[in-house]
């Protein structure tokens, strides 16, 4: 039957992002509404109609619009939807979510640069539950989730691991920097192998960011070595703008330097690249009111609006 289906496989987060769609009469619009890539949000949407058996959208370029099925959702999603947050706020009240813990670990650069600030906005709304912030590795992240240490993780690249559910949260976006005067400027658009004589300063082993530079200088042939290993966004940061080197950053770690002229985003062939952050936890735990509350929460747009836009997240 499609009512035991649809029970099964439809989610709330797919009507979110089908309800934003709709809202804003375009894929492009909702994803960045959301803060999710395109292919994010089709991918959705395809899985959606899959679930009812049914197109949603009509298959028409020239204008946007919905089939009977599309419109028959759409008209319930909201109200699905807004019941889910007066039984959320129902909840808060009857089991104290505005009280209680929460212990978040999130990754360097996301841990840094992004989770304080949706933290920063989940306690104005739930001043009363105490909070905690493990900013580490990404192993650390796991082993903090595995060994019921931490409610939520925050990370990019996932592991195969069938103990940990996880979802997208936001878009990561990869470049590279250098001081203002450096002379690789002048040869800009640049070649993967003309960083090494940048020279090439990069994080620590383990490092998600870095990670992700050496996968595309791979795949144009150039072996990633470090003139300089450096184990702090911070540092890393004023070595490249006291002229020591070049460096990839997330765009969100960068937000102050660029306002303020200290770093310049250099062109570089195969970059930017575009990433994704995941919310993790482990399957078998119930997760506790408060963070029920803040996963909701940073599944929102509202605090996101507060956030300084990022290089790259136009």
């Amino acid at each position: 039957m499609l009512e035991s289906r649809l029970e099964r496989q439809i989610t709330l987060h797919q009507l979110r992002i089908f309800k934003s769609v709709v809202d804003h009469r375009s894929f492009t619009r909702a994803a960045e509404a959301l803060f999710l890539t395109q292919p994010a949000v089709t991918h959705q949407m395809k899985t959606l109609a899959a679930a009812i058996g049914h197109p949603l959208f009509q298959p028409s370029r020239r204008r946007f619009a919905l089939t009977a099925v599309g419109e028959a959702l759409y008209e319930r999603a909201g109200r699905i939807l807004a019941l889910v947050r007066e039984t959320g706020e129902a909840i808060d009240a009857l089991l104290g979510s505005r009280g209680g813990s929460l212990l978040v670990a999130a990754d360097t650069t996301v841990g840094i640069y992004v989770i304080p600030d949706a933290l920063a906005d989940f306690h104005r709304r739930y001043p009363g539950i105490k909070l905690r912030l493990d900013v580490v590795n990404r192993a650390r992240v796991r082993e903090l989730l595995i060994n019921g240490d931490a409610d939520l993780g925050v990370l990019g690249r996932l592991w195969k691991d069938s103990a940990l559910a996880a979802e997208p949260f936001m878009e990561n976006t990869v470049m590279w920097f250098c001081a203002p005067n450096h002379p690789l400027i002048k040869r800009e658009p640049l070649h993967p192998k003309m960083l090494l004589e940048g020279p090439l300063l990069l994080r620590e082993p383990g490092s998600g960011t870095r990670e992700t530079a050496e996968s595309v200088l791979k795949r144009y042939g150039v072996e990633a070595k470090p003139a300089m290993e450096i184990a702090s966004n911070g540092a890393l940061k004023r070595a490249v703008a006291g002229g020591l080197g070049v460096a990839a950053f997330s765009t969100w770690a960068v937000r102050l330097e660029l306002a303020s002229g200290l770093l310049h985003p250099l062109r570089v062939r195969g970059f930017p690249v575009k990433r994704m952050w995941h919310i993790v936890w482990l399957k078998e735990r119930l997760l506790s009111p408060a963070a029920q509350a803040f996963l909701a929460h940073l599944r929102s747009a509202q605090w996101r609006k507060r956030l300084p836009v990022a290089l790259g997240s136009e």
